[in-house]
């Protein structure tokens, strides 16, 4: 009597090559009811199977691209006008829809205290709450973590500005100040505002500074070494970690040899502190890492004096 077909076509499944295809996906910054930075270049980026052939369209664009051997991807949209709402749409393997895009002018408000105090928190909070019913507005609320080493996502997602939304999250809900400027920005120019809140109340600049910042200042050399040590991919941890690996390999021999001849094992290495990762939110570019890093580079606007350009 023969197996069972079910039987047959399971030992099939078991024996045949794994094949994993990977979804084309793009970092959270990207999602429904975001807000696309007008007038300028617009990278769109993320991830999927290398090689693997994606496509993105946006109104009456159509850019493709291929992903690299890491299963990264990245075009750049040709500048649009203000407006919307309209989609996004990515497609690889699979098909990703953003819906409600507007395209309008994108802030990121990032800093200590003043910038991360919400809403709820201020003057005339329960008025202002009530009134933060603005539909082209847009918010992305960046949470408060830090890491080691530059992260390629974020958890977050674009909200449509409502008194629901406003209070949510944070010190309070959304940054005031990021509020209040927006509004202001949107009532004078007749455009979508998105604003990025990334803040953490009572922090220092060397946090929120790249790899790079401390990297092409020499006065500051001893915080480079310091972010490179405590970066396992950098040659430095390496080469640190490698003659720590050396000297424990040693000790252990010595211990072995004085544990058969029942004499005192000398004292372990002890792990350098240096090569631990991070254990605090003030430590050099470990905000930078998580909650800067991640957006990268969206297209948006910054202040420098005497203008405003992108970033």
């Amino acid at each position: 009597m023969g197996k069972p077909s079910h039987i047959i076509a399971l030992a099939l499944f078991w024996t045949l090559p794994s094949v994993v295809l990977a979804d084309v996906r793009l970092p959270s910054v990207f999602s429904s009811h975001m807000v696309l930075q007008r007038d300028m270049p617009l990278p769109v980026w993320g991830w999927a199977d290398p090689g693997e052939q994606v496509t993105v369209q946006f109104r009456d664009q159509v850019a493709r691209t291929r992903a690299n051997p890491a299963g990264e991807w990245q075009v750049a949209l040709s500048e649009a006008a203000a407006g919307g709402p309209d989609v996004l749409t990515v497609s690889g393997t699979n098909t990703v829809e953003f819906e409600d895009v507007l395209v309008g002018e994108v802030w990121l408000c990032s800093g200590q205290s003043n910038m991360e105090m919400g809403v709820a928190a201020c003057l005339n909070a329960q008025e202002e709450i009530a009134a933060a019913d603005h539909p082209r507005i847009r918010l992305f609320h960046i949470p408060l973590v830090f890491r080691a080493t530059p992260q390629a996502d974020v958890d977050a997602t674009w909200t449509r500005c409502t008194p629901e939304t406003i209070t949510q999250g944070g010190w309070g809900g959304f940054s005031a100040a990021a509020y209040y400027f927006g509004r202001r920005l949107q009532q004078e120019l007749d455009v979508p505002v998105g604003l990025i809140q990334s803040a953490w109340g009572g922090t220092r600049i060397e946090p929120w500074t790249p790899p790079e910042g401390f990297a092409a200042v020499a006065a500051v050399a001893d915080i480079d070494e310091q972010v490179q040590l405590r970066d396992p991919h950098s040659s430095l941890h390496k080469a640190r970690l490698a003659q720590v690996l050396t000297e424990t390999e040693t000790w252990l021999g010595n211990a072995r040899t004085a544990w058969h001849a029942e004499g005192p094992v000398p004292t372990m290495p002890t792990y350098p502190a240096e090569l631990l990762p991070p254990d605090n939110h003030q430590q050099p570019t470990v905000l930078y890492n998580a909650m800067i890093h991640p957006i990268v580079p969206y297209a948006m606007r910054h202040l420098v004096p005497g203008r405003v350009q992108p970033w």
